[in-house]
């Protein structure tokens, strides 16, 4: 599998990433919420010593997120890696991620196993049959709780049935631009699907940047999941297009002007906060889409994982007022991106 954030894709690749989820708990052991902290502990270090006897074992570290504090690890979240469910769990809760950061097995976030692949662009079957690889690892060593009518049995209702969670995130500024996001969303709900901005301030989405994801697993095989995702993926993907070819058509200098004022702020700006920033560098993605700018996407990825406040500090290793965060930022983008 290929790392998201580093992946050269050619430039109409719109689909940032693909992540596969197996949300798993083990049989006769209370759920995590309910699980006192030596045995939430214990259970981090079993399962990593059951991946040890796997392909996997070269190349697999276990974070303990109790041993360090949790500002260390926000850049993850960025990532895809962990979610801020396992850090606000940190008493309990750890990770084990492997060297290309294409798999992250979360333990004791709100089930005691979360098999996570993450790849680049749309490639959902390549990351489900990496995960059913360590899924079958772990389980032929550990059993699992299942119920033969439900499925895997989970904390969460969400979860139970195959406990697979698909997703992909997606750039789609054109359907943004003509609010037709809402009406993709009706028709996703009609399948059982989703679709969220992954930025939002208050009621504000912002970034063109969207998840799309199923929304249970009960009584629905694995590849019907997978299948129904990738099926609306690919339609949302061929409107996104039609949509930049109208609007290229009804307003190419204004689409013009909108990238290559991003790109000269970005160039010049001595103060960036956190959401300007997000917002610039999706016009800067939509003028890479648009063969109007040269840009890697991989150097924009690499970005909106660096630029959040936390992570801003982590890469200087002090902490800093907002200030000082905005112009380290605004430094932060010169130095990779123009």
């Amino acid at each position: 599998m290929r790392n998201w954030i580093h992946n050269l894709a050619n430039n109409e690749d719109i689909v940032l990433s693909t992540k596969i989820q197996l949300a798993r708990n083990l049989k006769l052991v209370p759920f995590p919420n309910k699980l006192d902290y030596m045995k939430a502990r214990e259970n981090a270090e079993l399962i990593y010593e059951v991946l040890n006897d796997t392909i996997y074992s070269e190349d697999m570290t276990l974070y303990k997120l109790w041993e360090n504090d949790k500002k260390d690890y926000e850049d993850c979240i960025e990532k895809h890696l962990i979610n801020k469910n396992l850090l606000d769990n940190s008493e309990k809760g750890a990770f084990i991620v492997n060297k290309n950061e294409t798999i992250s097995i979360m333990i004791n976030e709100g089930e005691h196993i979360k098999i996570q692949c993450i790849t680049a662009g749309l490639n959902l079957e390549e990351a489900f049959n990496s995960a059913n690889i360590i899924d079958d690892n772990i389980e032929s060593k550990l059993e699992y709780a299942f119920n033969e009518n439900l499925g895997y049995l989970m904390e969460s209702p969400k979860n139970i049935g195959t406990g697979l969670e698909a997703s992909i995130d997606i750039h789609l500024p054109a359907l943004t631009m003509n609010n037709e996001i809402d009406k993709i969303s009706k028709t996703f709900d009609r399948l059982g699907m989703s679709i969220k901005s992954i930025y939002n301030y208050d009621s504000e989405k912002y970034g063109n940047i969207y998840r799309m994801s199923n929304k249970s697993s009960l009584g629905i095989k694995e590849h019907e999941i997978i299948g129904t995702l990738k099926g609306v993926v690919l339609n949302v993907i061929s409107e996104e297009k039609r949509a930049k070819e109208v609007l290229l058509s009804k307003n190419k200098y204004e689409v013009e002007n909108k990238v290559y004022r991003a790109y000269a702020i970005l160039e010049s700006a001595v103060l960036l906060d956190e959401k300007e920033a997000i917002e610039l560098l999706s016009d800067i993605r939509l003028g890479v889409e648009l063969n109007l700018l040269n840009i890697e996407n991989g150097k924009i990825n690499q970005l909106l994982v660096m630029i959040k406040n936390s992570s801003i500090e982590n890469y200087i290793g002090r902490p800093l007022n907002i200030r000082e965060i905005n112009y380290e930022r605004a430094n932060l983008v010169k130095r990779i991106l123009i």
